[in-house]
């Protein structure tokens, strides 16, 4: 069992599966680097995964030569926001971002509010946020949510 960073583990774990490989960095490039080191070449793998993923983690693994199996379990949907939600926006001394579709959806319903600090989770995500035009001001060195939320502290003091 595999997780792709220390969250979706401590998930699993609750729910009595323990994940045997957990990359350093919370990426599918560095889960791709781990589960390449135990030798995949011929055996099944199961990706279970948000419906809009990047493709690198089953790619990847079949490139190893592991027949990859990629179940969706889930759709990211924008939810309509309301006047008060866009109001508060405009307001923000900072935004974060913690998955490429947060910047692709927040995006499509809003804009960064002049002189507003913009926050990634990670490399991935700042990098998207960078396509759709965006400067990012800080990038988390770890990429799950109390990694995130240490830069912002950082950065703000």
């Amino acid at each position: 069992m595999a997780a792709i960073g220390p969250g979706t583990a401590r998930e699993l774990r609750a729910r009595g599966v323990a994940a045997d490989v957990v990359p350093e960095r919370s990426i599918a490039e560095s889960l791709v680097e781990s589960l390449s080191q135990l030798g995949v070449d011929g055996k099944r793998v199961l990706v279970a995964r948000a419906s809009d993923a990047r493709d690198v983690l089953p790619d990847g693994l079949a490139e190893l030569g592991a027949d990859v199996c990629v179940v969706p379990l889930y759709d990211t949907v924008a939810e309509e926001l309301r006047e008060e939600v866009l109001s508060a926006i405009g307001r923000a001394d900072y935004v974060t971002f913690t998955s490429s579709s947060t910047v692709d959806r927040f995006l499509d319903a809003a804009s960064v509010p002049d002189g507003a600090r913009v926050v990634s989770i990670g490399p991935v995500t700042s990098a998207t946020a960078r396509e759709r035009g965006l400067e990012v001001h800080v990038e988390a060195e770890r990429h799950d949510i109390a990694g995130l939320v240490e830069a912002l502290v950082a950065d703000a003091s």
